[in-house]
């Protein structure tokens, strides 16, 4: 899915070409503390959720530890109130302050800004909108993708920030250089090209280079 931050002012992605001052940016982890806010928000239990409590507190437990849905359907009560703790932490995430300030960086020096997310944009999408707008985060282009490496190779894209230990364990096969926020998460992932950072400013060095 994709979505011009100005219309009028972007042009998109040439598909196959390598441009290297196109940069894809992931959200949830990344820019933003996505997993401490879903472990540690308030989601209070309401009949609207349409759940017996003990049930509600049951599957939120489940959704704030990511356990997996229990079966093969794709639309179910769990899955249903997942999405709705989700969207209410897509909304209350807090920004990374030296995230923000890459963000305004890459802009000033003429990047291409693609945020690349797992999210579901046909339900996401304006709270997503909306998040980046009040901090002042600028894009180009937002783009919901599952494989962010195959994404990469097709539209040309040679940098990716992103936390996910798939993008990193690939990046290096298929020229996409991959940086990640270092995590305990990474402390296991087998060998790997990605570069860890700190803070953003890492990564500002490194794109320059």
């Amino acid at each position: 899915m994709k979505e011009p931050a100005n219309p009028a002012g972007s042009i998109a992605p040439t598909v196959g070409v390598a441009d290297p001052r196109t940069i894809a940016i992931d959200l949830d982890d990344t820019l933003n503390n996505f997993t401490e806010t879903l472990r540690h928000a308030a989601y209070p239990f309401t009949p609207a959720d349409g759940l017996p409590e003990a049930t509600f507190h049951h599957y939120l437990e489940g959704i704030r530890q990511d356990a997996p849905e229990a079966g093969d359907l794709l639309s179910t009560e769990y899955s249903f109130l997942r999405y709705k703790v989700h969207a209410q932490c897509y909304r209350q995430a807090r920004a990374r302050a030296d995230g923000v300030a890459f963000m305004r960086w890459l802009r000033r020096n003429h990047w291409r800004i693609v945020i690349c997310t797992q999210r579901d944009l046909r339900r996401a999408h304006d709270d997503t909108r909306a998040w980046l707008a009040e901090r002042d985060i600028p894009f180009d282009y937002l783009f919901m993708a599952r494989n962010k490496i195959v994404f990469c190779k097709a539209w040309g894209i040679r940098h990716l920030v992103d936390d996910d230990g798939f993008n990193l364990a690939h990046g290096g096969r298929y020229d996409v250089n991959v940086y990640y926020p270092i995590m305990p998460k990474h402390q296991s992932l087998p060998a790997h090209t990605a570069r860890g950072f700190r803070t953003f400013e890492e990564v500002q060095r490194w794109i320059q280079g």
